[in-house]
């Protein structure tokens, strides 16, 4: 990225590729298939990320970068090694701080959210059952695409988003009402590194109610140390596929 060195970190669980029931739509075969998912734990994703910052730690400074449900892991690693992280960027990402992060889904901030309406319709099988959220993507029909793609990706073309929902892997960690993933931002720890939040104003997904009040609740926790805020006109996915704006973000926190 215009010369500085990169890293994407793959989180455990993730990449685990699409089964064959999946792929044909065998619903029955599919819903009874295990998930690594529902294995995953909050500490597993938290330690595999200080594991990756102490080895490039090495090679100079960290800008540790997360988005939507990234910004858990990243406060989580940003209150196990502080000193290893010289700056944390939430992109419209959770960032829990007065509270469990599941219960922000319940406060006013989130109710005009999308994502939960949109995704009801291809969820199979009860998660808090299952251990983990398993959502048939290619199951939807065109007035439940139509709704995802409102929700998710609204300044996307058409085959920019059903490119997007074709390589999304259908399970997803159950985080909402787990106490395992309740890691919130402590004062002494995370307090102490530099952060940026970038809104995302067109989000339909994390309403830019909630992101504020992210940004809102930290600062309050470090007012000596508020969040650097920027604005990036996008969906929740939409600068995925035109990055430029957070491209340009994040080269000037590395070159500041």
């Amino acid at each position: 990225m215009r010369g500085h060195r990169t890293l994407a970190v793959d989180l455990p669980g993730r990449g685990a590729g699409f089964s064959a029931a999946y792929h044909v739509q065998d619903l029955v075969a599919f819903a009874a298939e295990p998930s690594a998912a529902a294995e995953v734990t909050a500490a597993q994703m938290i330690g595999h990320v200080v594991d990756v910052v102490r080895r490039v730690r090495e090679h100079g400074p960290v800008v540790l970068v997360g988005h939507s449900f990234g910004g858990l892991v990243l406060t989580g690693v940003g209150n196990a090694v502080p000193d290893l992280v010289d700056h944390l960027v939430y992109i419209a990402a959770q960032c829990p701080v007065d509270r469990a992060p599941g219960e922000y889904l319940t406060r006013p901030e989130w109710a005009s959210t999308d994502l939960m309406p949109a995704t009801a319709s291809i969820i199979l099988g009860n998660p808090a059952e299952l251990g983990f959220i398993r959502l048939n993507w290619r199951g939807a029909d065109r007035a439940t695409i139509a709704a995802l793609k409102n929700a998710i990706g609204a300044d996307l073309s058409d085959q920019e988003f059903l490119a997007a929902i074709g390589s999304s892997q259908p399970d997803e960690v159950l985080w909402q009402n787990d106490p395992e993933w309740d890691h919130r931002a402590e004062k002494d720890t995370w307090g102490r590194i530099p952060r940026t939040f970038v809104r995302l104003t067109q989000d339909r997904s994390m309403p830019l109610a909630a992101q504020n009040l992210y940004i809102a609740e930290a600062d309050a926790l470090t007012p000596a140390n508020p969040f650097e805020v920027h604005s990036v006109e996008s969906s929740h996915s939409g600068f995925l596929r035109r990055p430029g704006a957070v491209v340009e973000i994040l080269s000037g926190i590395v070159t500041g």
